[in-house]
């Protein structure tokens, strides 16, 4: 048997040559072709047949569903008539829960977030939230306070047995309060004269305000024209609704504008600024990321997508201490102004070149998809090798029994 290989395989060693060749060939080719494919893929521009199509969208949450029309509740503005609130699902219907009539107490909406169970809440009037449930209902919910006071921001961790809202007080500071079945806390009295935004959960009892600052005695900052920088609060609370939060850390940043903060989901709160963006940790500890984004996205996998201004051509991506930048097919045409993730996939909404308010998504589930360049390329590299194999293997045995 061992003459009968040796035989075979100094027959075949006169065409080794060739086929070192051709390998050669083959790589080189494919490493081209590899490169071209080398972009982000499902880039796309368009509303479809969303509501919104056409129209500035200020506010929106989408929840999952298989639809062609991403399910959705959006606060969106038409030149001309006004703020609009409506929610639309797979059936592709728009079911409008608010519209302007003599005067639009549309531009009064101060936020609106998604919570868990396909809800989301707003607020709209002092002491007051709005709840609504995706295509089931809409409660109006007050505030147990005997304060009085404006909610900029609110944020459950896990349901609203424990919650926290940001609110503009009757004398015109802003601090923080808890929330458990809507009841509220006294407020919190170290907010070191931030004027505090949003908040979000980190871990535990611990929670994460964001905001800006005003500071002339500062070395650099001349007193007629202070700089504004960015501000962060590690906020405690233990449940207790007779006692106040405490604000137990609180760092000054650098000059910019804090547009997106949210939990990763794994102890971590990553806060997004036109000029940087900041990691926050469980312990207090706060890490300086050179990740400047127009907006920002965390999708399912604890994975932070920054976003750059009109004409970038590529996207970063964070997680776990590891940055990743991704060509994209095409320049961002567009100036975002508003950013969502949800089911696998980057809604970004904003206004072209032309004054015209459009929608970009990115499919990130298309990359590995046999549609994609990329993934045809893999699929294409696999069935060619199987077959190559087969065909070795084959030829191999019949030679062999040939000798």
């Amino acid at each position: 048997m061992a003459g009968r290989w040796r035989k075979l395989l100094e027959e075949e060693s006169e065409h080794q040559w060739l086929a070192i060749g051709l390998f050669f060939i083959f790589a080189i080719v494919g490493g081209i072709v590899i490169e071209g494919t080398s972009t982000l893929a499902g880039v796309d521009l368009g509303a479809g047949n969303a509501a919104h199509d056409g129209n500035r969208v200020l506010d929106i949450v989408y929840f999952d569903n298989d639809g062609s029309v991403a399910s959705q509740l959006t606060h969106m503005y038409s030149p001309g008539q006004g703020h609009f609130l409506y929610s639309q699902d797979t059936a592709e219907i728009a079911n409008m829960i608010y519209q302007p009539s003599e005067y639009d107490k549309g531009d009064e909406i101060r936020f609106m977030n998604e919570m868990s169970g396909n809800r989301a809440m707003l607020s709209i009037a002092s002491n007051q939230l709005v709840e609504i449930i995706l295509n089931e209902q809409i409660a109006d919910i007050n505030i147990n306070t005997t304060d009085n006071f404006w909610i900029d921001d609110y944020q459950e961790n896990g349901g609203p047995n424990s919650a926290m809202i940001v609110t503009q007080e009757d004398d015109g500071t802003s601090t923080i309060r808890a929330l458990s079945y809507y009841v509220a806390s006294p407020p919190m009295v170290n907010s070191n004269s931030v004027n505090w935004d949003n908040i979000v959960h980190l871990s535990q009892d611990k929670w994460v305000a964001t905001g800006t600052i005003t500071n002339a005695q500062s070395s650099g900052d001349s007193p007629a024209s202070p700089i504004v920088r960015t501000a962060i609060g590690i906020v405690e609370w233990q449940g207790d609704l007779s006692v106040s939060p405490v604000l137990v850390s609180f760092t000054t940043g650098e000059e910019g504008q804090i547009h997106n903060s949210f939990s990763t989901g794994n102890s971590q709160v990553i806060v997004a600024v036109n000029t940087g963006a900041y990691q926050v940790e469980d312990d207090g500890s706060i890490i300086n990321l050179d990740l400047p984004s127009q907006s920002a996205v965390t999708d399912s996998k604890g994975t932070t997508w920054f976003i750059g201004q009109k004409g970038t051509t590529s996207i970063a991506s964070f997680n776990d201490g590891i940055v990743d930048v991704q060509e994209l097919a095409k320049p961002i045409p567009l100036e975002i102004e508003v950013a969502e993730y949800e089911g696998g996939v980057i809604f970004m909404h904003g206004m072209d070149d032309n004054g015209a308010f459009e929608l970009m998504t990115i499919d990130l589930t298309a990359q590995d998809s046999i549609e994609s360049g990329r993934g045809f390329l893999n699929f294409a590299f696999l069935t060619s090798c199987s077959i190559i194999l087969v065909v070795m293997g084959w030829t191999a045995l019949d030679r062999y029994r040939n000798y």
